[in-house]
């Protein structure tokens, strides 16, 4: 970690919209469960195919892609703003705990250092287009990341600014494409990986219409689940029992005796308007 330079010029989001990447919601890039995935996490429709190798750590967890999605935000915001862009980006870890409501506390600093190691060192191979480019690539989700410290009037150093590089893949999907949408901040309350998950389909898949459905089979390939089909079923109906999900109602319909249920999301009919 780097001792100087804590005076960086660093971004900050001022009431900014959090956004997402598209295609980080419609495919399972990250790990749903809090302790450490060891084991590849493989998804493959027919068009895409995915793999995404851990590293030592074990595999990136939705909980370490909030520091992706405050850094698509910042992004984002200073294209909407017409300013200059680059891959490197600076800020205030204060900032990104605030942000994404992870408390400010010595655990959580040491938390987000965990999750730039597992973000640096997770491998991910895709033939996901970017840009209209298709090819098969390998990369991290960031190329590299350092922290710069300050000593305070105690003595005691603390983490002042990050400075994260993100790989070409993403750089140029947020740049070229520009294809993010707005999420909302309730995300981040949200304990449960597979509830994120969830979110994140929904948010993706639903947009105007009055309902979605998916099988729920195939929603399971999407979410990147490793449990069986009959847990994840009970893992499902436990999430949408709670009610917790923001903006979205999730249900089950029968389609037919001894066939899967389908899983349906619909628009909560009170719920908070955020823009696309």
């Amino acid at each position: 970690m780097a001792k100087d330079e804590a005076d960086l010029f660093i971004d900050s989001l001022v009431d900014a919209p959090l956004k997402d990447d598209r295609a980080l919601m419609e495919f399972p890039f990250f790990s749903i469960q809090k302790q450490p995935r060891m084991e590849p996490l493989v998804y493959e429709d027919g068009r895409t195919q995915i793999r995404i190798e851990p590293g030592p750590k074990g595999l990136a967890t939705i909980w370490d892609k909030d520091v992706l999605l405050y850094i698509i935000s910042l992004i984002n915001e200073r294209i909407e703003r017409n300013m200059p862009v680059e891959k490197t980006v600076r800020f205030a870890a204060h900032d990104l705990l605030r942000v994404t409501g992870r408390g400010t506390g010595k655990r959580s600093y040491e938390l987000l250092l965990d999750a730039l190691h597992r973000l640096r060192s997770t491998n991910i191979v895709t033939s996901i287009e970017s840009a209209s480019e298709r090819e098969r690539r390998g990369f991290g989700w960031i190329e590299t990341w350092r922290v710069v410290e300050k000593k305070l009037a105690s003595g005691r150093m603390v983490m002042a600014a990050i400075e994260i590089t993100l790989n070409d893949w993403m750089f140029r999907a947020l740049v070229k494409d520009r294809r993010v949408l707005t999420i909302n901040p309730e995300y981040f309350e949200l304990e449960s990986g597979l509830g994120r998950r969830l979110y994140e389909i929904g948010r993706k898949h639903l947009g105007n219409q009055s309902e979605w459905k998916i099988n729920i089979e195939k929603l399971a390939n999407k979410i990147g689940t490793s449990r069986e089909l009959r847990f994840f079923k009970r893992d499902l109906l436990k999430v949408i029992g709670s009610g917790q999900i923001p903006d979205y109602d999730i249900s089950l319909e029968v389609t037919g005796r001894g066939a899967r249920p389908n899983v349906v999301f619909q628009h909560k009919r009170v719920t908070r308007d955020h823009k696309k």
